[in-house]
């Protein structure tokens, strides 16, 4: 859940920890992310609540503000990113389990162009 959250989203607003810390509008794009891996999990019986982004924010606030995740540093390196063992396989599932996985759909695919124009 975090890393589909936190990675994809920096990785598409090229944003640093701080911006999730402080921008509610880069925030709540995280946790759109986020969600879908929870209505994923209840799907299949995986005991993972809306509680746990709260465990994730406590974590997230405690991150220093220039910190940067793996798939931003990949961005920025034009290397190719982890997005289909995070976003891929989140959208494989919403298929196969019957739920919409909306805006993990969306970011993969922003993230395929970055990636295909940055090789």
């Amino acid at each position: 859940m975090i890393n589909v959250g936190i990675n994809q989203a920096s990785a598409v607003l090229r944003a640093p920890y701080g911006i999730f810390q402080t921008s509610p509008d880069a925030k709540a794009l995280m946790q759109s992310l986020m969600l879908e891996v929870i209505a994923l999990a209840q799907k299949i019986n995986i005991d993972l609540t809306p509680k746990d982004l709260d465990a994730w924010d406590k974590v997230l606030s405690a991150l220093s503000p220039m910190g940067k995740t793996s798939m931003l540093q990949d961005i920025e390196a034009g290397r190719k990113t982890e997005v289909e063992i995070f976003g891929g396989k989140v959208v494989a599932m919403g298929a196969k389990y019957q739920v919409m996985t909306p805006v993990n759909e969306t970011i993969l695919r922003i993230i395929k162009v970055i990636e295909s124009n940055e090789a």
